[in-house]
């Protein structure tokens, strides 16, 4: 008998573990593929001695778990680094956000795991998986244009190829609720207070005459249906080896400059969108080397029109998200004749919910949505002669429901045998005790 019950002992520790570990499992967050290209049959050669390799892409998730990238032709004992890094608007952000240094790879697919970082998810960040690769063999699977991927582009030689699409994947998720981390590398992108000065690092005080300045800037009030703001473009610099350039915007003529961004060294024209009405900017391109700068260009000015609309909402971005509701916000706006905005969620490109919100309100929350469903939102700015800012725009998934919460076959299965066992225990215990007390 003793025997017997110490059997049934051991066997009912045994599926308690197992059924704690089930639960446990069940309620772990699980990462998936949030961004992906896939379609390239072609590779290139990413030797680091060429220049610079990247993917860039926008994440939908808060949390990136790791990254995958699909090489070719890679030689007995290759290695490989892999770098994130941060782009704010159309600055990469010095310094990375995680690493994974000299890691054996192989032909396919290969996987890059870090500890998880907090991404931030806003319509102007994005992020790229830069690559350092020492030898002149690997290579990159990827596809030339036109491209099927949106969100990013790839880097070759330094070079942006906006019609190119590296092979890979990131893994990400959305954190439990509570989680309040804040997002990893650089902190969120300078914005403005009061909708009309620059906030950004102001033009170094040192400048190098081997740098040529660009020249011939001007600057145009522009309005489309989907764009609006101030235009600028310039005759590139006579040095052909600069990394890019800086714009910088003031709202005095002589002095208050501040950096609102940067383009590559192809490029040569510049849309400010965070302007209001009826009001004078002037402004200013460096070109840039390094840490190095060229003296300004010409001073290009430009008084927007007194009908033009509001600016277009700052630093729109998701706080909060759970398997059924996204909570959005924004950074208020202190125009004078500026009545309210217009917020409107949008699924597959098809509008799913829009409201009308007053003036004093820099959040919303939208409810009752599909769990682990990615949806866009646009918020616009609306003024008292009805006109309209430029639209910011925010893609967030919704989390995957809370597995723990759901009860699994497994877990059902378990939960019986648990309680048959407590019960065949108790009835050996109560038996017991009968023998004992007739001997």
């Amino acid at each position: 008998m003793k025997k017997r019950g110490l059997i049934y002992l051991c066997a009912m520790s045994f599926l308690v573990g197992t059924f704690m570990l089930a639960v446990q499992s069940t309620s772990a967050v699980t990462s998936e593929v949030d961004q992906q290209h896939t379609a390239g049959a072609g590779s290139v050669a990413i030797f680091s001695g060429f220049g610079r390799f990247a993917q860039s892409f926008k994440p939908t998730k808060t949390k990136l778990d790791k990254v995958q990238i699909e090489l070719a032709n890679v030689p007995g004992g290759a290695t490989l680094s892999v770098a994130i890094r941060r782009k704010d608007w159309t600055t990469w952000i010095e310094g990375n956000v995680a690493t994974v240094p000299n890691q054996a790879i192989v032909n396919g697919w290969n996987t890059f795991d870090f500890e998880d970082i907090t991404l931030l998810v806003t319509d102007t960040d994005s992020y790229g998986i830069w690559v350092t690769c020492p030898d002149a063999d690997t290579q990159w699977k990827y596809k030339a244009g036109p491209s099927e991927y949106d969100r990013g582009f790839a880097i070759w030689q330094s070079n942006d190829m906006v019609d190119w699409d590296y092979n890979f994947k990131s893994w990400g998720y959305e954190p439990a609720s509570g989680d309040d981390s804040t997002p990893d590398g650089d902190s969120t992108p300078a914005t403005t207070t009061d909708n009309i000065a620059a906030t950004g690092e102001a033009p170094a005080s040192a400048t190098s005459a081997s740098i040529a300045k660009p020249t011939n800037l001007t600057a145009t009030y522009f309005d489309q249906a989907d764009s609006k703001g101030v235009k600028l473009a310039w005759t590139a610099s006579k040095t052909s080896d600069i990394d890019g350039y800086k714009v910088f915007r003031s709202d005095k003529e002589k002095s208050g400059y501040g950096k609102i961004g940067e383009v590559k060294k192809n490029v040569v024209e510049y849309l400010d969108e965070n302007v209001v009405a009826a009001t004078a900017y002037y402004y200013q391109v460096r070109a840039i080397k390094g840490s190095e700068q060229s003296a300004s260009s010409n001073t290009a000015s430009v008084t927007t029109p007194a009908d033009i609309g509001p600016a277009k909402p700052i630093n729109f971005r998701a706080t909060d998200v759970t398997p059924n509701s996204i909570t959005l916000a924004w950074d208020a706006n202190l125009e004078e004749n500026f009545t309210g905005y217009k917020i409107t969620l949008l699924s597959d490109g098809e509008e799913v919910k829009s409201a009308d919100l007053d003036k004093s309100l820099t959040a919303h929350r939208f409810e009752d949505l599909d769990s682990a469903t990615i949806y866009e939102m646009r918020l616009i700015a609306k003024d008292s002669n009805d006109k309209v800012s430029a639209k910011a725009t925010v893609f967030q998934s919704t989390n995957a429901p809370a597995a723990g919460n759901v009860p699994t076959t497994l877990t059902l299965m378990l939960g019986g045998a648990l309680v048959i066992l407590i019960g065949a225990l108790s009835f050996l215990i109560v038996e017991r005790k009968k023998k004992m007390a007739i001997t």
